[in-house]
């Protein structure tokens, strides 16, 4: 072809070629310009736009869980159990820098997490503790001793561990010397007690009312290793009725403070029993 011809060819639109029949006009850069290529997110771990974090979606769910508390049942949700034992290193790692350090129950299926103790970094400071703890009432911490002994009983007997509000009385009433006892402000001493432990999922409300099922997490709460040294606690508690009178300071359960609960703080002093830092939310 020569160029004439050529020239002539390209302007009928009948050019041969690597390019013929390629419209390259306007029309196709406006084309082009409403069809922009889908945005890829750098981080290929990303869930969103912004997203710096590494962990997959399942493992992040684990994490936000065990921060919420109060614990981690793996007997209700097997997925997030099973992803937790899967990444147990990677979820210890995230909670170290938190100051939190993860206690799992393999047996109960049942993981939380709890505040390192400031003395360990020597230092004091609560610029460290993520989640407060405070030391239980003389009553709180006969209940849970009392549930704790109730539930190896139920364990024991394979039978389904539940107790009523009316037992739970009968439990402080034991305690407390005749000479003491007031049934309205006992009654209404009790009934706080057991909103907390079930705020914090220890006591699990049951289709019948005042009737409760003790949580699998509750040994995980107190800082026992033995029964006996439950038994012993009680009859220390037994023998310093007076809640200004202080129990052994050794062995002494506390429970976090979720952050819309503050205002337990507000309990008096001398209704406290000195505490560990060993607890549960």
């Amino acid at each position: 072809m020569s160029v004439s011809e050529g020239a002539a060819a390209r302007h009928n639109g009948s050019e041969t070629g690597p390019d013929a029949g390629l419209d390259t006009g306007p029309d196709a850069e406006a084309i082009g310009e409403a069809a922009p290529a889908p945005r890829r997110l750098a981080n290929a771990a990303a869930l969103y736009d912004g997203d710096t974090g590494v962990l997959p979606l399942r493992v992040r769910q684990v994490l936000v869980r065990l921060l919420r508390g109060p614990y981690l049942d793996g007997g209700r949700d097997e997925r997030l159990w099973t992803t937790l034992l899967d990444s147990q290193d990677v979820l210890r790692s995230r909670l170290s820098e938190l100051f939190l350090s993860l206690h799992v129950d393999r047996a109960r299926k049942i993981a939380v997490v709890r505040p390192v103790d400031p003395e360990l970094l020597g230092t004091a400071s609560r610029s460290t503790i993520l989640r407060q703890q405070r030391a239980l009432s003389r009553v709180e911490t006969i209940l849970l001793l009392r549930l704790r002994l109730l539930l190896d009983r139920h364990a024991t007997a394979q039978t389904e561990p539940t107790v009523t509000l009316e037992e739970l009385s009968d439990v402080v009433a034991h305690y407390q010397p005749s000479d003491q006892r007031d049934a309205l402000r006992d009654a209404d001493t009790v009934s706080r007690a057991v909103q907390k432990l079930q705020a914090r999922r220890l006591l699990l409300p049951t289709a019948l009312d005042d009737v409760y099922l003790i949580s699998n997490a509750l040994p995980l709460a107190l800082p026992f290793e033995n029964i006996g040294d439950i038994v012993r606690h009680l009859e220390a508690l037994a023998e310093a009725p007076d809640e200004g009178q202080k129990a052994d300071d050794d062995a002494t359960p506390t429970l976090d403070l979720a952050p819309e609960s503050d205002e337990e703080t507000s309990d008096e002093e001398g209704d406290d029993v000195p505490a560990d830092e060993e607890g549960i939310e």
